[in-house]
């Protein structure tokens, strides 16, 4: 999904990290997130080939 038109640019994943992880305490008491790990989405992923 985002990978398709338009998706990427309205995705900030930042904000969802922060968001997860800071205003739900029971998930994460200390509040301490993680730097990792990095993952790039726009990576080939070889769906079309294995999905026709």
């Amino acid at each position: 999904i985002y990978q398709m038109p338009g998706i990427a640019e309205t995705v900030d994943f930042a904000h969802i990290r922060n968001h997860y992880y800071r205003s739900h305490k029971t998930i994460n008491p200390t509040g301490i997130i993680s730097v990792g790990p990095q993952q790039d989405l726009n990576e080939p992923h070889g769906r079309d080939l294995r999905f026709r």
